[in-house]
């Protein structure tokens, strides 16, 4: 198969790496069995659409400008910015105007690796207020470039976390309601946005399907009156 090298030598720059060849990137960069060269061969076959083949069998001066190409790119990290506007998809920071479904989910994605997560965190900023065609925004976004893709997540989790510093008194189980296990138990670690789900709907007298698509502060003062009645009440019962 023939290689159009030039193509890659002349063009090479950070917004020719997708976020998806980014993530790749990534996964070989944290791997701990490969030395830095080796690293290095593997990001430069990643970047320029090459199997590790038709590198090694290229002529040794052109697979040479290329790595060393690759690896002056990597030297030059560019600097993030935040984006409103990715592609076709406008982006929402405010995670007080979400749906309580969005900010289920962009606590889930957020919790764990935020590169290996950035394509369905972003699907979940551009939701317009709903979930369909979530997977499909997801793959749009990881053809994305890169350049616009950190500076955007590290803003949202900014305002992400700024908004639930906000409401910090609400989160965990309160110990003189709970039992102390409760606090770390598998059950609520697990099920615990899904069980206050279940309480909302009953408080609210609505269905549980309907209490994904609250405003998220409506949720969350719903959740602050929860607690509050059952700290009352168990304080009433004890007096008795």
């Amino acid at each position: 198969m023939p290689v159009n090298v030039l193509k890659y030598y002349m063009v090479l720059n950070w917004n020719k790496i997708s976020l998806y060849k980014f993530q790749q990137i990534d996964v070989i960069n944290n791997r701990n069995d490969l030395d830095d060269l080796d690293k290095l061969l593997f990001t430069t076959c990643i970047v320029c659409d090459l199997t590790e083949y038709q590198l090694d069998n290229m002529k040794p001066v052109k697979s040479g400008k290329l790595i060393r190409k690759v690896s002056e790119l990597f030297s030059k990290p560019f600097e993030p910015k935040p984006f409103n506007k990715i592609g076709f998809y406008s982006l929402n920071y405010d995670t007080g105007s979400m749906r309580f479904g969005q900010y289920m989910e962009l606590s889930f994605f957020l919790s764990g690796d935020t590169i290996a997560a950035a394509h369905n965190i972003l699907a979940s900023m551009s939701g317009n207020n709903d979930s369909d065609n979530h997977s499909l925004r997801a793959e749009y976004f990881l053809t994305q470039p890169i350049t616009m893709i950190t500076g955007t997540i590290s803003r949202f989790i900014e305002n992400f976390r700024a908004f639930n510093k906000s409401y910090e008194w609400l989160f965990g189980l309160d110990v003189d309601v709970h039992e102390p296990g409760a606090v770390n138990d598998p059950f609520n670690k697990k099920y615990g946005w899904h069980y206050a789900a279940e309480q909302i709907a009953i408080y609210e007298r609505i269905k549980l399907d309907d209490v994904y698509n609250l405003n998220i502060r409506n949720v969350f003062n719903d959740l602050a009156y929860l607690k509050a009645k059952s700290k009352y009440e168990i304080e009433q019962l004890k007096k008795k």
